[in-house]
């Protein structure tokens, strides 16, 4: 991750860089957090990780760090620690991840399946997203984010209107690696109609794996005239 932030940062020194600060890649478990001897979430050492970590994305290059391990105080825990380390400039953009199959072509390729278990006490729950959507987000917001990532976005962008409602902080809307092979049945036009949605719904920034099709048929004639 520190030699990718560093080669994108040399490669686009104007461009807006942002990393994920999870444990998922790195944890022998598959999860996103460290455990006790007795199984139970070790709160602090988690925590503790994560801060070590956003520093040393910030410092490879990253201008925005974004937790997704959806623990509370995990979002203060990382400001903090990249304030006292003289990096005030830089934005925390946790996550606010939904339960959903649509992770399971992005596990499969970092191998971070749980090898016990699930993360269904880690993720929101999408019969609740509704509500719990907004309270976490509350939560990230005073404990420091300056933005909010929602995803997966495809089946959750009643809850992106939602938060927009909620919310006056920027918006990300993440089209996660499971909505790709739809977007590719869709086809660029459809793509790109889709990708307007999300902005019509209230998000101020869209990640999506279908980025380099749509900017490259925007600035096209025939996307610029659609558009």
């Amino acid at each position: 991750m520190l030699r990718a932030l560093t080669a994108a940062r040399r490669a686009a020194p104007t461009m807006a860089l942002t990393s994920e600060v999870c444990g998922c890649s790195w944890t022998a478990s598959g999860e996103c957090v460290l455990r006790a001897p007795d199984g139970r979430i070790d709160l602090d050492a988690t925590q503790g990780y994560m801060a070590r970590m956003a520093v040393l994305h910030a410092e490879a290059g990253a201008d925005v760090v974004s937790p997704t391990a959806m623990l509370d105080g995990s979002v203060h825990a990382v400001r903090a620690v990249l304030d006292d380390h003289g990096l005030r400039d830089v934005g925390v953009n946790p996550n606010l991840a939904l339960h959903t199959s649509l992770y399971a072509p992005f596990k499969a390729l970092m191998g971070t399946d749980p090898a016990t278990g699930h993360r269904r006490g880690l993720q929101l729950e999408p019969a609740r997203a509704e509500r719990d959507t907004l309270v976490q987000a509350r939560r990230w917001i005073a404990e420091g984010a300056d933005s909010l990532t929602l995803q997966p976005v495809l089946t959750a962008t009643d809850v992106l209107v939602r938060l927009r409602a909620d919310q006056d902080v920027p918006l990300v809307a993440y089209s996660t690696s499971g909505e790709w092979p739809a977007l590719t049945a869709l086809g660029i036009e459809g793509t790109v109609e889709y990708l307007g949605m999300l902005k019509r719904a209230g998000a101020d920034h869209i990640l999506t794996f279908a980025a380099e099709h749509a900017a490259t048929y925007l600035a096209s004639s025939t996307g610029a005239q659609s558009g």
